[in-house]
């Protein structure tokens, strides 16, 4: 049996990400990544058990790239306002970028047909809502927020924030959200925010 590479499994990826951007989740198979990356079907399949898999890890590292740094805005130590506009600009700029726009709309497709849907919540929005959670009870914990859960704090701020713009670019109702309106917009979705939660 031939020792799995991470460089190989990158490789992977990378040819993947290309066929299922021309080919979306659907028109995507497993013979022409293969073929791309130069090996067999079971040489992907000793990386990811399945074409699900291999589509869910793609799209996540794809988000994950754009959300690096993103969360590290999040600083319950300074001032809760200007921390979290510092953190919407970021983060709408880069849910609002066309590639995860596209991403989302092949989540979207798929969920409901196959596991896709779950696995790409549990490997990336999920994570994002726990940390988001986490910077807000400590928040509640200095006083800066009033006591409530924070999970379902967090899942009102990140409705906020995609709130104006988020479903009209996933509908092609508009092609990009001008990087100019963001941070208005992100003033909007905090300011409502703190209105809820203030103590």
């Amino acid at each position: 049996m031939r020792i799995k590479t991470e460089s190989r499994r990158q490789a992977i990826l990378d040819v993947a990400r290309a066929v299922f951007q021309e080919h979306g989740f659907n028109g995507a198979s497993m013979s022409e990544i293969s073929a791309r990356v130069g090996g067999s079907k079971a040489t992907l399949y000793r990386y990811f058990t399945s074409k699900d898999e291999l589509f869910v890890e793609v799209m996540r590292q794809y988000a994950e790239d754009l959300m690096r740094d993103i969360f590290e805005e999040l600083d319950a130590s300074a001032e809760l306002p200007a921390s979290l506009q510092r953190f919407g600009e970021r983060f709408l700029d880069a849910t609002s970028r066309p590639g995860l726009i596209s991403a989302f709309r092949n989540v979207y497709a798929e969920s409901g047909k196959s596991s896709v849907g779950r696995l790409f919540y549990e490997r990336g929005p999920l994570e994002g809502l726990q940390q988001l959670a986490r910077y807000l009870q400590d928040c509640i914990a200095r006083g800066k927020l009033r006591s409530t859960d924070p999970t379902i704090a967090a899942q009102h701020l990140f409705a906020l924030l995609r709130a104006e713009n988020v479903e009209q670019l996933l509908l092609g109702v508009q092609d990009t959200l001008p990087a100019e309106d963001i941070p208005a917009i992100v003033a909007r979705a905090v300011d409502v925010f703190l209105k809820a939660y203030a103590p």
